[in-house]
């Protein structure tokens, strides 16, 4: 890789390589103005015969220097992990063809000890007549820039793969801990819906009984005894059965909560509406008394598949709900009608009562706390809590109505799995 005046015909005994001087001048110019390094490598003496001036530029040496080193400048200029590589490189040159060139990556030493890496492009100058390649020449260019920003991308890529695995591992751990935090609290749910069932239950069975009793002990004494007490005892009564009427309406609303949000329904079977309605009508004994109300049942599907008291509670709740907003100076007239459609058995509650101007008032029937009416007062629960509960098993409920004409509550229930 040294420096030489452009008389490569000496070194090749083909007469078509001769140049005059004016072409010489020429290729010396050229040659002295490519940024990269042109040379030609001899493979008899394993030394440049040729190399422009960027050879001094690039690696420190000086002209004189490249010559005194011979055939060993390959092995003193190459880095000696890359030199078994470039042997072999300059073997394989070979096998090229005509016109054909190749290209290698290497290091080399500069003359103050610091790394160039070259990136060379050869292609075969002379061959001997066995076909063995005398000499090639070739360019090679300074990509040590490159390089150092390959090996930064690389320093930057691994930092991030780091720092990924880093932030991957504390995702891990906080995962886990979410897991079991999620877990803990799943557990701690169960145990409050547990809980939550176990109070619908004992508000269900264990205080419905004796508020009702309480109610129906306050009315009896009220139509009963009223005309024979003094007046001061008739108004302490009058309070009693407010107050018990309040405790039931209380305790209807809380049913209704607990079962909206409890836990998934059990022990689902065939219920016979005619039963179911009939216990909800022993409950309202004393509301349909004072209304003097009709109760009129049509089942032409006499059961649905649900939880019985379920199914008792939200017919008590809608039967109550009629009765109540029922309109003034007009008797009270409902009929329960339940019929089979494709896949869902229908069950509906119609009314003459005051009814509700649709879509107006279609947000607040559903709606939790939100009441159509303004009186008479209510909890504004039963409906809301009746649609959570029947969307929990697939079903529906929804409303028509005519505003002084009546309404009519559509339930809407799954019909019962087929068996196996």
């Amino acid at each position: 890789m040294g420096t030489m005046q452009v008389e490569v015909q000496q070194h090749s005994p083909d007469p078509s390589l001769q140049v005059d001087e004016t072409s010489a001048a020429f290729l010396s110019r050229v040659v002295g103005l490519v940024p990269g390094i042109i040379y030609v490598f001899n493979h008899k003496t394993k030394s440049n015969e040729y190399s422009n001036r960027s050879m001094a530029e690039l690696l420190g040496y000086t002209s004189d220097e490249v010559i005194a080193m011979g055939d060993t400048l390959v092995e003193r200029v190459v880095h000696e992990d890359d030199l078994p590589g470039l042997v072999a490189y300059f073997d394989s040159m070979a096998e090229l063809l005509p016109g054909d060139y190749s290209s290698h990556e290497y290091r080399d030493y500069a003359k103050d000890g610091s790394i160039v890496w070259l990136r060379s492009i050869d292609t075969v100058f002379e061959r001997a007549e066995d076909g063995s390649v005398v000499r090639h020449i070739g360019i090679a260019f300074d990509i040590s820039a490159e390089k150092e920003a390959t090996e930064e991308l690389q320093r930057v890529n691994r930092e991030l793969e780091r720092r990924v695995q880093a932030r991957t591992a504390q995702l891990e751990v906080v995962n886990r801990d979410l897991a079991a935090l999620v877990a803990e609290r799943t557990a701690e749910l169960r145990d409050v819906n547990r809980d939550l069932e176990n109070l619908t239950y004992v508000a269900t069975h264990d205080l419905r009984v004796p508020v009702n009793n309480l109610s129906s002990l306050t009315h009896m004494l009220q139509e009963e005894a009223a005309p024979l007490l003094p007046p001061e005892h008739v108004e302490t009564l009058d309070w009693m059965r407010d107050v018990s009427d309040q405790a039931s309406e209380k305790l209807d609303a809380l049913i209704c909560v607990a079962q909206a949000h409890s836990g998934a329904l059990q022990d689902f079977e065939a219920v016979n509406l005619a039963q179911v309605t009939e216990r909800a009508l022993v409950n309202l004994h004393f509301q349909i008394s004072r209304a003097r109300a009709v109760i009129h049942t049509a089942f032409d599907q006499p059961t649905v598949w649900f939880v019985p008291r379920e199914m008792e509670n939200i017919l008590q709740s809608m039967i109550g709900n009629a009765i109540k907003y029922h309109a003034p100076g007009r008797r009270p007239r409902i009929n329960l009608l339940s019929r089979q459609l494709d896949t869902h058995v229908e069950v509906s509650i119609r009314d003459n009562g005051t009814g509700l101007d649709l879509p107006r008032d279609a947000e607040k029937v559903f709606g939790l706390f939100k009441r159509a009416h303004s009186t008479p007062e209510g909890a504004g629960v039963s409906l809301y809590s009746i649609r959570r509960v029947l969307e929990r098993v697939g079903g529906s409920i929804d409303v028509s109505s005519t505003p002084g004409v009546g309404s009519c509550f559509s339930i809407r229930l799954p019909n019962p799995p087929e068996g196996p």
